[in-house]
């Protein structure tokens, strides 16, 4: 999967008087402005914590900020965020620190940019232990901790459910066999009836709740009636349909006098391209038009700041330090924190906000891209740098970098570096397993002087010597890869690899083209090509752990066992929190280690609850050790996610019958039936039931069809 969970500006700026300045004094004049912003927007300092302040985090996908009415849009209806924009403060110009989903959460809840927390894209290792985050200082004084979120992007796999109390993750299991692990998600809707249900059974305040919701991330599918109103523009349509569901939650809350008294916290993890400097939707650029997002926050009453607008740059990185500072907790995570916070009366000066996107080189082996906002220019550091006045271009069209604007340009450039040199994240290389123990000590450098402090990458120390290619000249290579992912979606897999086929022509150290196309011979179950295709795939990229795990299980359908666990043994140990690489591991261990898939399948349901096949087959392993109330523990659990298989409810209707619970037992044998008629051991242990409940008739009638369904089983038929 490499398809990213993938403008104007209304400025009044007035520049800082000077004359007769050196040209070094000119740069720094024409980065000078001053801040309007009324002084009367906060109070001098937030008061102390109120035992009762509730904290709301609120985040909607893919949301950019000049597509909300509060923002001036208007050709789209969003009251329930310009309802919460009139009651709070207004960030006119929100920065994220990255575009992408997982990596950008990661920055906002942490307090730290994602080259200092190591999450850069969504390629590398889960959120290091040593970084906590928000919901671990809230619990650790006292908070009841919640988090509702729609995407399997923000699965509790990466690391970001530390510290809740209650993190649902959950999604229908048909999602996992139908789609894309990438876009695996869940309507508005059903998430706000979640965190509705988690609140009102959870009465404990104070609280801290995170509520996430993904609709307006690609592709743009409204329900009615937003479908049929935004016909032409379904992204905003998306929008709509989110903000009206994100209204019933507001509701709630004023129902329960919740509302005033809570701090609530808006915001978007990045925005969507949709067309503009060629990109149809985010991650691989990094103008405003991905950056830009909307920031909302609403005091608690009575904590003294005023409602307003904020026109200076901000960064997201400051939402974790906000959110504490208004329940007025003290924490070691403030020893993390990068940012004062928001709302903070000494951070009301003019600043820089910084972005970066890793997704061209982590997926296609290009550079990566770094930028600076200030309130007048943006900067981008590329192998062609990028300069805009965004007072005079707001959509960032006509570059100034190579020749009317040099000495900005190397001013800020110094300031990226000096920024990038903060504190910069070390992965703990456990055994050598991290791609960047096996690099030379130049190629190393060389990627810190990218900014990249991941675990690992997928470009060679001879590309890195060459120099990596400018994503501008690569936008027609990276379109056409989209392309051919949306034709893999739509189970046209020969568009697709004819489009897979063009680009390697033209680039064939691309990992993820022999990756796409080993995912597409393996939903096809033709098993040579796949294993053909990952082992490119492992050739180009030798850490891409969700390779060896596609990798493994091509080589065991086609009877290489052996070769398929070593396989599944490096997935695991290149990145342990790979719970499909152990629950692999356990389907190929069962019939000859079954300790082994025993404890290969506890491992992927401890990483990951929520995963139904895994609860499934561990709830199996046990039954086969005869641990009947364990068991049942686990099969209750695959039941309750929502994976409907008479198989499943037959064997729970055993494990009820050996606890002597034969009513349960029935219901589970009857459910059995009804999912498959043809199951002739189900109706043979419903008989059973209906037996020891002395409803002789009924179990008479399910043994003569079990006997009928299968032959052997008619010497179990009693007499009459």
């Amino acid at each position: 999967m490499i398809r990213t969970e993938s403008r104007s500006h209304a400025r009044s700026l007035t520049s800082c008087p000077a004359s007769g300045a050196s040209r070094t004094g000119e740069v720094w004049l024409l980065l000078c402005v001053v801040l309007l912003v009324s002084t009367q927007t906060f109070a001098a300092a937030p008061p102390a914590r109120k035992p009762d302040i509730n904290v709301f985090l609120i985040t909607i996908d893919t949301v950019r900020a000049d597509h909300l009415g509060c923002y001036g849009a208007k050709d789209i209806q969003t009251p329930t965020l310009d309802a919460l924009a009139r009651d709070g403060i207004v960030f006119e110009r929100a920065i994220s620190q990255v575009p992408l989903t997982w990596p950008s959460h990661a920055a906002i809840l942490t307090g730290l940019y994602p080259f200092q927390n190591g999450v850069q894209d969504f390629t590398g290792q889960p959120l290091d232990p040593r970084f906590r985050s928000v919901a671990q200082a809230f619990k650790e004084h006292g908070y009841a901790t919640g988090a509702v979120v729609s995407a399997f992007v923000l699965d509790r796999s990466w690391g970001l459910a530390r510290g809740f109390d209650f993190y649902d993750d959950a999604f229908a299991p048909e999602a996992f066999m139908n789609r894309d692990l990438g876009l695996v998600d869940r309507r508005a809707g059903e998430s706000v009836d979640r965190a509705i249900a988690w609140l009102t059974k959870n009465p404990r305040r104070p609280l801290f709740f995170w509520l996430h919701l993904y609709d307006p991330h690609s592709p743009y599918d409204p329900p009615e009636p937003y479908r049929s109103q935004y016909q032409a523009h379904p992204y905003d349509g998306e929008i709509a349909y989110a903000d009206h569901e994100l209204g019933r939650l507001v509701a709630w809350l004023k129902r329960n006098q919740l509302y005033d008294r809570s701090m609530i916290l808006f915001l978007s993890d990045h925005g969507e391209s949709l067309g503009e400097h060629g990109e149809q939707e985010h991650g691989f650029f990094v103008y405003n038009s991905t950056v830009h997002i909307p920031l909302i926050v609403k005091p608690p009453a009575g904590s003294g700041f005023r409602r307003g607008r904020v026109s200076r740059p901000v960064e997201t990185i400051a939402v974790a330090s906000t959110l504490l500072r208004a329940a007025g907790i003290h924490d070691t995570l403030e020893q993390q924190l990068q940012s004062p916070g928001l709302l903070d009366p000494n951070s009301q000066t003019d600043g820089e906000a910084y972005s970066e996107t890793f997704y061209p080189f982590s997926s296609f082996g290009w550079s990566p891209l770094h930028a600076l906002e200030t309130s007048r220019y943006h900067y981008i550091d590329a192998p062609q740098s990028e300069l805009y006045d965004l007072v005079a271009d707001p959509e960032e069209k006509n570059n100034l970098a190579a020749a009317q604007q040099t000495a900005i340009v190397a001013v800020l450039k110094e300031k990226l570096k000096m920024r990038l040199q903060q504190r910069p994240f070390t992965p703990v290389d456990v055994g050598g397993r991290g791609g960047s123990a096996q690099l030379s000590p130049d190629a190393l450098e060389k990627l810190r002087a990218l900014g990249y402090f991941g675990f690992r990458a997928a470009v060679s120390p001879e590309s890195l010597k060459a120099g990596l290619a400018n994503p501008q000249d690569k936008l027609w290579e990276f379109n056409t890869i989209l392309k051919a992912e949306d034709a893999l979606q739509q189970r046209d897999d020969d568009q697709a690899e004819a489009l897979l086929r063009r680009v390697q022509e033209q680039d064939p150290g691309i990992y993820v083209i022999p990756f796409l196309l080993g995912e597409s011979a393996l939903r096809r179950q033709n098993w040579e090509r796949a294993a053909e295709q990952l082992q490119r795939c492992m050739e180009l990229n030798p850490n891409f752990d969700n390779a060896m795990t596609g990798l493994a299980r091509a080589l065991a359908k086609l009877g290489h066992v052996e070769e398929a666990k070593s396989w599944l043994k490096k997935a695991t140990g290149t990145n342990p929190e790979n719970y499909r690489a152990w629950y692999e591991t356990g389907l190929l261990e069962e019939r000859t280690n079954p300790a082994a898939a025993l404890s290969a399948y506890q491992k992927a349901s401890a990483i990951q609850p929520n995963f139904s096949p895994g609860q499934r087959e561990l709830g199996m392993a046990l039954f086969n050790q005869k641990n009947y109330a364990a068991a049942a523990m686990h099969l209750e659990k695959a039941r309750a996610l929502g994976l409907e298989d008479a198989h499943l409810h037959n064997f729970l209707g055993i494990c009820y019958s050996q606890m002597h619970q034969i009513s349960k037992a029935a219901r589970e044998h009857e459910h059995a039936v009804e999912l498959d008629p043809k199951l002739a051991e189900a109706h043979l242990n419903l008989a059973y039931d209906y037996r020891l409940l002395r409803q002789p008739k009924r179990a008479q009638k399910e043994y003569e069809q079990a006997c009928k369904l299968e032959a052997g089983f008619c010497k179990f038929v009693p007499d009459q």
